[in-house]
């Protein structure tokens, strides 16, 4: 999701809630994140679990075949030194982005950087492949597009068929609100599926 959320200053040394499944559950004691970075020429990774570090080989294929597929089939280039952060936990990715827990990435293209939820989430949903590639399709993204277009276009560039049902009566500038600041989860899904169709089907308001 290209972010529409407010910063809370992109603190790297968090502490919060203990969450499990993005629900959270206890607080615990401050301890600050110690964040390590790899980089391989393009992009910068960060991450704050030794589990997430597992996947980094993983993660830069997946960024370099995304970046290779953006630029030779779509003509749209990424900027140099794109970070992406690997929060180890719902409390650090939420402080950091305002997002809802629903939400599995952010993608700042001011700052050049993308934020998603940890890795071992994401892999038990089958979606780290797929929220990594929506999120570079926003750092890529021509900037005078309106929102919906955007994350149409994003979702088939990372291989997303909505499940949810599409909104059939809708105003342009109803989806806008509508993705710009869901209500819930249920509305962001059905507003994304219209958003998906729209571009589909080459749809102009």
């Amino acid at each position: 999701m290209s972010s529409s959320f407010a910063r809370a200053g992109r603190v790297l040394l968090l502490a919060g809630l203990l969450v499990s499944l993005g629900t959270p559950s206890r607080v615990h004691a401050e301890v600050p994140l110690v964040w390590s970075r790899a980089q391989d020429g393009t992009f910068s990774v960060l991450t704050a679990s030794p589990g997430d570090a597992s996947h980094l080989y993983q993660i830069f294929e997946i960024l370099q075949r995304a970046r290779r597929e953006l630029s030779d089939r779509w003509q749209l280039e990424l900027p140099m030194g794109i970070a992406v952060l690997i929060h180890p936990d719902l409390a650090s990715y939420t402080a950091s982005t305002a997002a809802p827990w629903y939400v599995a990435g952010v993608a700042d293209r001011a700052e050049e950087q993308i934020d998603i939820q940890r890795i071992r989430i994401l892999i038990e949903r089958n979606t780290l492949e797929k929220t990594l590639r929506h999120e570079l399709f926003h750092l890529a993204q021509p900037d005078d597009w309106p929102r919906w277009r955007a994350e149409g276009s994003a979702m088939r560039f990372a291989g997303e068929i909505p499940s949810a049902a599409p909104y059939l009566q809708l105003t342009e500038a109803e989806l806008e609100a509508m993705l710009a600041a869901p209500s819930s989860r249920d509305q962001l899904a059905r507003a994304n599926a219209t958003a998906y169709w729209w571009v589909v089907r080459e749809r102009v308001p």
